[in-house]
């Protein structure tokens, strides 16, 4: 049962128009808002329209927030934003609305209202619903990240030059050189390589940092680091690295005197000399139950920084500002446990920079701050549906629409996998479902990515880390040449505007003023003003 959020009032807002400001404390507000994690949230939250979940009393409660009048839209970033030439809409409202000249279609109902998209063709347009209306004018524009689609690459897993048979905690051993190579193998069907942390740290994922601004030895140093740009301009790849300033490594010499939640500061001192003397498998056995500092999901290793201090914004701030000379743009890492007016302040030596954020859930109150997310909204629709049927696939297309902005949706990194989660070919079991979701994916707005060995439909889970497994080549990958197909037809405008899903004789139809797409078992057909292109799986 949907209960109705502890709205104190409603506040003007820039980006949102309104949002409101839910009081959800005392203490850390944890909901699919900030994916599950704490740290962003303290006491309340400002939040647009919407249906949220909400830790409450110990369990999950559904928390509501209504618009206060309908139609409800604003000409701001979160609900409008135009292409050059169509202008795309949200419209909360709980009846059809009506906007003359322009296309309305529900993506979304909710119990007390539904989300609409509208498209026009004009930057001056009428919004009718509800026995009222409104005029509106000057959408703002929407951005382009200038990067087409990603090759996501686990360092470590680049290559197995160490003969590792333990993926959970063994070095397999990959270097920079190696990373290089297998990016620049993958220029066929991405022009970025979106590289996982490069740090010093503790374990062979490089998660738990140790040096923020230094290139670990067993990948090769600096000089490596430099040699692998130079094989990435050659190939015409950008370079969009990893940062992880959530939390820090056990090791990192800025805990625990840093800016941190310290709970008990002699048992932190003992884990911290124990750190320093055993190796991490010794520590690892040892560990256990609830750490004395504050950390990342309860993991020792991790202990997370406190930016509530302004010390660790500063040095946030400066790791940024390090790295973005040698960079094209970031992805952070748990970009949904640091307060959105933090990332702000500390972005900003990032600015034009393609930036997303990582984010588990519903990203609705961070998208002011960073651009875009990971996508998990239409991972999860599109990996619990693809085996469905083509109604199925079109309700969760939509409903990810519904929930992204118009602003936001050019920067969102879309996926069928990634080293979080098991690979796509073990959820999906056949080729036709692996090609209709890279379809899919490469069909709509976003920044598409393949993680390394996806393009050869390896299999593996995340729970016993095989779907880490070292990269192996795969030349004659029939899925790699339908990505090389996907990739060129976008530069002809394929994922580019506003698009809406519908089911159709058991295909999914991406409709848009400008082109149409038709994605099956067998196929895609994408059409525009220059023609129609058909692409068999």
């Amino acid at each position: 049962m949907a209960v109705a959020c502890r709205i104190e009032k409603w506040r003007s807002d820039p980006y949102y128009g309104k949002v409101a400001v839910v009081q959800a404390g005392p203490g850390y507000v944890v909901g699919d808002f900030t994916g599950w994690i704490h740290g962003a949230f303290r006491d309340r939250v400002e939040l647009p329209p919407g249906v949220y979940r909400l830790m409450s009393g110990g369990g999950e409660v559904e928390c509501v927030v209504e618009p206060p009048s309908y139609p409800w839209h604003f000409a701001v970033p979160y609900m409008s934003g135009d292409w050059g030439g169509v202008v795309e809409l949200r419209i909360y409202a709980p009846e059809p609305p009506e906007v003359p000249g322009g296309e309305v279609v529900e993506l979304l109902q909710e119990e007390r209202f539904s989300i609409y998209m509208a498209v026009v063709r004009h930057r001056r347009y009428e919004v009718r619903c509800c026995g009222k209306k409104a005029g509106f004018r000057s959408p703002p524009y929407v951005g382009d990240p200038g990067i087409r689609s990603m090759y996501e690459v686990l360092p470590d897993r680049s290559a197995n030059r160490l003969g590792c048979r333990d993926l959970r905690r063994e070095f397999c051993g990959g270097t920079l050189k190696d990373v290089a190579r297998v990016a620049v193998d993958a220029s066929r069907f991405a022009d970025a390589l979106y590289l996982h942390p490069i740090y010093p740290a503790m374990s062979y994922h490089r998660y738990d940092v140790v040096d923020h601004f230094q290139v670990d030895e067993r990948l090769g140093g600096w000089a490596a680091f430099e040699a692998m740009r130079g094989e990435l301009g050659r190939a015409g790849l950008k370079l969009v690295l990893d940062l992880v300033l959530y939390h820090v490594g056990l090791r990192n010499p800025l805990f625990p005197g840093g800016p941190f939640i310290i709970r008990d500061g002699s048992y932190t001192r003992l884990v911290t000399e124990l750190a320093a003397r055993l190796p991490r498998s010794a520590l690892a056995g040892m560990l256990g139950g609830d750490p004395p500092y504050e950390t990342f999901l309860k993991v020792w290793f991790m202990p997370r920084l406190d930016y509530s201090r302004p010390e660790a914004v500063e040095y946030a701030r400066r790791v940024v500002e390090f790295w973005a000379p040698h960079v094209d743009g970031f992805r952070l890492d748990v970009a949904h446990g640091v307060p959105p007016g933090v990332w702000e302040e500390v972005l900003s030596p990032a600015e034009g920079r393609y930036v997303l954020g990582e984010h588990v859930g519903n990203p609705a109150p961070f998208y002011k701050a960073v651009r875009g997310f990971t996508a998990y909204v239409l991972y999860n629709g599109l990996i619990n549906s693809l085996t469905k049927g083509a109604e199925e696939v079109a309700d969760a297309v939509n409903r990810y629409l519904a929930l992204t902005p118009p602003s936001a949706l050019p920067y969102m990194n879309t996926f069928l996998e990634n080293h979080d989660v098991d690979r796509a070919a073990t959820r999906l079991g056949g080729h036709a479902q692996l090609s209709m979701g890279y379809a899919l994916l490469f069909s709509l707005p976003g920044v598409p990515s393949i993680y390394s060995g996806g393009e050869c439909g390896e299999g593996g889970l995340a729970a016993d880390h095989t779907n880490r497994r070292p990269h192996t080549p795969c030349p004659d990958s029939q899925l790699a040449k339908l990505l090389e197909t996907l990739y060129r037809l976008r530069s002809r405008g394929l994922g580019r505007g506003p698009h809406w899903a519908s089911a159709k004789r058991g295909r999914i139809e991406l409709k848009s003023l400008q082109s149409g797409v038709e994605v099956g078992s067998g196929g895609l057909v994408f059409g525009d003003t220059w023609g129609v292109r058909e692409v068999r799986f």
